[in-house]
């Protein structure tokens, strides 16, 4: 959890030991210290806290494409050779689509996950992107994990359709589509954008974009599924409790292509089985 992480006695004296060691110049034994520490979440209250490793992420990491099959609303291994677009209304619920996979055997997905989409916008001439990773159980219920130790009534409201601070409900990424140019700083694992060009959208107009989430660590088990959304809004609601959610400006229908020549997909960091 967040802030209660960072008020443990433990965590305080690791810190303390990090600055007598830069600041004062004191001898101590930071410098045994592992370089990175991470977490395995898995939404049942048996997460796997300080892995440790010497990069992140971490040896054994494969990033792998996991293809948006619009006919069936799923993400397979293989391109599909027929093209399917999936489009969706800004203005009419739901305002996304979402696509989905399971786990026939425990998976570790630990990295920088990414999508790349083929996408074009109807009546409008730019799209705000959203994009977010849920983890499901065998039934498909959407598993969530609080990152403060009070789950009372109060926080359950507060936390049903927003102040995602509070409520870890996967890793999600955004962007402008007209925002689209990558830098040179882009890799295939992490974009990177310039922001130094605006590229609005002509009709009819398909464009490629990169779209990174932030960094996960979590653990899927068999029969567990995960669970892509695309959408026009953020879907956790905002990130504050009692603040309105983000409200895009461009309205209209949202094309996401999948298939042949216009294979979206989904780029997730797996580590194979130790």
């Amino acid at each position: 959890m967040e802030w209660p992480d960072y008020y443990n006695p433990a965590n305080t004296e690791d810190l303390r030991s990090f600055f007598d060691r830069y600041l004062k110049g004191v001898v101590n034994t930071w410098d045994s210290t592992p370089r990175v520490r991470y977490a395995l979440h898995d939404f049942k209250g048996t997460d796997r806290i300080n892995q440790i490793a010497d990069q992140f992420p971490p040896t054994g990491v494969s990033y792998q494409r996991f293809y948006l099959d619009g006919r069936f609303r799923r993400l397979v291994p293989e391109i599909i050779s027929a093209e399917v677009p999936v489009t969706y209304d800004t203005r009419v619920y739901p305002a996304f689509a979402s696509f989905t996979v399971g786990f026939t055997q425990e998976t570790v997905i630990v990295g920088y996950p990414k999508v790349h989409l083929y996408v074009e916008a109807k009546n409008a001439d730019d799209m705000d992107l959203f994009v977010m990773v849920q983890k499901l159980d065998r039934f498909g219920n959407h598993l969530q994990q609080f990152v403060i130790p009070n789950q009372g009534a109060i926080m359950q409201d507060i936390t049903e359709n927003g102040a995602s601070i509070l409520k870890y409900k996967g890793p999600h990424g955004r962007l402008r589509v007209s925002a689209r140019q990558l830098s040179d700083l882009s890799t295939d694992e992490i974009p990177a954008y310039s922001f130094d060009l605006v590229e609005k959208l002509v009709p009819a107009q398909v464009v490629e974009v990169d779209i990174g989430l932030l960094p996960v660590g979590v653990v899927f088990s068999a029969g567990e599924q995960l669970r892509l959304v695309i959408s026009s809004k953020n879907e956790m609601g905002a990130m504050m409790p009692g603040t309105p959610a983000y409200v895009p400006p461009f309205q209209g229908q949202h094309v996401i292509h999948t298939g042949g020549a216009r294979s979206s997909y989904l780029q997730l960091p797996v580590q194979s089985a130790t």
